[in-house]
């Protein structure tokens, strides 16, 4: 017993001296992969704040570099003098260091103003050539780490294995004593051997269905590298196996994104992310050159040895042109049909008007039928050829400021007489006199018509359709009360579908063609509005429009007593206003064969401007020191009328503010030709509203 207590020691300083060493060695591996991360937060900090100019992406990478310093020590004090390791390490660190330089070069020019600079600087590849270098130079290291921990781990196993032969030497005589222990051993053992030929065999069953599969089989590393493909993704993709594994998945793209997009892609979907989904359609290259749509499904895939991504993709160039065949001839057979309909109405109409004396009344009875369903033909025409444009993106908006008690006053003016007929009142709330929208008039009155007759028409006789216009959460909500039966359940999902009906009883009592609710919803997306309902069954169904509140406009300054031309030497004079001394200058400079540009810093040096002079276009800042430039917008339309107003700000804007210009420039990607283009042909086309 003692010589067992003794062996058994001895196992206890062989794990404990393992451990040690396996823990040197995972330090030397995490500060290994540390210096490559803090790196890479170089790289993307660097990226970031060329392309986008904000300091914020700057955070990670400046991190990074009051990191790499103490890093560099600890990694120049882990591997003997003279050795592989140590000239790897040093090796590493030169990289390190030139990228670390080379980045703050980058950023320094970035930071003074010479974007494109900054960005020629990321283009010649020297920063990646570096980080390349780093990768390269610590890939045996990361290997040598690995074989040495397994090495700790295999030769510690082999030891405790000869000792536990001793052990078992020395206990052949206990043994005997516990036959009933052994035998509940070997059922154990006989448990776990069945479990293993079960693990085997699912695995086997699974690499069957991923070798055999007719869909497209890809498994991907965190970095998107092929891990490992099945023969349909070989006959997808006309690349073999080998060609395939060990290279990144942007092979297979026809427009391949950077790699950090699709890192990001991947790690958003490990995390859940709702902008990362699953599901993406694609353009995809064969080896051969060919292209065709794929649609592939990405699930993160948690291994042992690691988390993975499978890519199942699929070809659905068939599909897509199907879909696209469908569509072309829904519209074709719309256009060629609505022509005729229109002639056929408009004969059937001047014969229900008794144009033709000598029609009977039963024969006038039968041509208001067929007169009515021309009219409901057309409109399915109609709706159909709304449909096609809004979903081919060929439906043109005009965006405008619009107060809501006209807007919804007019809704109800349109469909009083369908309601009259149905025994239905429409009620018009009182609208707020304030309640104004960004949106286009006619394609709202398209969205509130469809509700409203939807309401009349599942409402029974006497009973009262409201329509109300309440604040919601910053915006607007329009809201369409009807009192029918409600909506069933298990419609509620599919409502806003094309072509959809509650059911087969609904499509015949009620009519329409179904494409109303779709087509409201594709138009209040578009106008980035929501539309949605709460239903009771028995107690009717409230629909609710969503749209943003029109930006409000500060009170008008008193207009000048007297404004004068700047100058009197025939020259057009423009006024920027705007905060930034390098964007002053630049804009300047390219503005100068159009006109002489002065220059605002303020909204109170501005408004001094505006009140004193008169100019013939205006270039304006929205984030100013003292305050939002668009404040300014009643006194230049005051002041100025008829002169162009130009946006150059340094974010996108949406579609209330692009209605409330004439144009609008974003200073991180519209060139400066470009813009000052556009304003030269909005001062030879000065009633046209230009977005740059």
């Amino acid at each position: 017993m003692l010589a067992i207590a003794a062996l058994q020691a001895r196992d206890i300083v062989a794990d404990q001296t393992s451990a040690a060493l396996m823990a040197e060695s995972n330090e030397r591996t995490r500060r290994i992969g540390d210096y490559l991360a803090h790196l890479l937060d170089l790289e993307t900090g660097q990226r970031g704040y060329v392309v986008t100019g904000n300091p914020e992406f700057l955070e990670p990478a400046e991190a990074a570099l009051a990191r790499l310093p103490q890093l560099s020590r600890e990694l120049r004090g882990q591997y003997r003098d003279g050795s592989r390791e140590q000239q790897l390490v040093t090796g590493l660190l030169a990289a390190g260091t030139e990228k670390a330089r080379y980045s703050r070069q980058v950023v320094a020019t970035r930071r003074a103003g010479r974007a494109d600079n900054a960005a020629a600087l990321v283009r010649n590849r020297h920063g990646k050539a570096m980080m390349d270098r780093a990768r390269a130079l610590s890939a045996p290291l990361l290997q040598g780490e690995r074989l040495n921990a397994q090495g700790i781990l295999v030769g510690n196993a082999e030891a405790r294995a000869t000792r536990y032969r001793l052990i078992v030497a020395a206990e052949v005589a206990l043994l005997l004593a516990a036959a009933a222990l052994l035998t509940l051993l070997l059922l154990t053992l006989r448990s776990l051997d069945r479990a293993s030929q079960s693990l085997h065999d699912s695995a086997a069953r699974q690499e069957a269905i991923f070798a055999h599969a007719s869909d497209a089989m890809l498994m991907l590393d965190r970095e998107g590298i092929v891990v490992s493909v099945n023969a349909a993704a070989e006959r997808l993709f006309g690349h073999s196996a080998a060609e395939m594994v060990g290279r990144s998945n942007l092979l297979l793209f026809a427009d391949p994104p950077t790699p950090e997009e699709s890192r990001a892609y991947l790690k958003g979907l490990a995390l859940g992310v709702a902008a990362a989904k699953p599901s993406q359609s694609f353009t995809g290259r064969r080896r051969d050159g060919t292209e065709f749509q794929t649609e592939v499904v990405t699930t993160p895939v948690p291994l042992h040895g690691g988390l993975q991504y499978l890519a199942v993709g699929r070809d659905i160039t068939e599909r897509t042109q199907v879909e696209r065949m469908k569509t072309e001839f829904v519209a074709t057979v719309s256009h060629e049909l609505r022509t005729p309909l229109a002639s056929i109405s408009g004969a059937l109409g001047l014969l229900a008007g008794n144009a033709a004396n000598q029609l009977t009344d039963g024969a006038r009875r039968l041509v208001e039928i067929a007169l009515n369903n021309s009219h409901r033909l057309i409109r399915l025409i109609n709706d159909m050829l709304d449909l096609e444009k809004i979903e081919a993106g060929k439906m043109e908006f005009d965006v405008q400021r619009l107060s809501l008690a006209p807007l919804l006053a007019q809704a109800i003016d349109s469909n009083t007489g369908f309601a009259v007929e149905r025994g239905i009142e429409l009620r018009l709330d009182p609208v707020p006199d304030d309640a104004a929208i960004m949106g286009d008039g006619d394609r709202l009155q398209q969205v509130f018509t469809n509700l409203l007759s939807n309401a009349v028409k599942f409402s029974p006789p006497g009973a009262v359709v409201d329509l109300t216009a309440t604040e919601h959460d910053g915006g607007w909500r329009v809201s369409v009360r009807d009192r029918g039966p409600g909506i069933a359940e298990k419609f509620r999902d599919r409502i806003f579908g094309k072509f959809s009906q509650a059911d087969a009883a609904d499509s015949r009592v009620h009519g329409g063609s179904g494409l109303g609710l779709s087509i409201a919803r594709e138009i209040v997306t578009r106008l980035e509005g929501t539309i949605g309902f709460d239903t009771v069954i028995g107690a009717g169904t409230v629909f609710h429009v969503d749209l943003p509140a029109a930006p409000v406009l500060a009170p008008q300054d008193e207009a000048p007593v007297q404004r004068q031309p700047i100058a009197a030497d025939g020259r057009r004079h423009f006024l920027h206003i705007e905060d930034d001394a390098d964007a002053l200058r630049v804009v300047g400079e390219a503005f100068a064969h159009l006109a002489e540009v002065h220059v605002s810093p303020s909204i109170a040096e501005a408004k001094a401007a505006l009140r004193r002079y008169w100019f013939d276009a205006i270039l304006l800042d929205i984030a100013l020191a003292d305050g939002s430039g668009l404040d300014l917008l009643p006194l230049i339309r005051k002041a100025n009328p008829g002169a162009p107003v130009i946006l150059f700000t340094a974010a996108d804007v949406g579609l209330g503010i692009h209605a409330m210009v004439d144009a609008v420039g974003v200073k991180s990607r519209t060139p400066l030709e470009e813009l000052a283009s556009r304003v030269e042909e909005l001062l030879a086309r000065p009633s046209g509203a230009v977005a740059a």
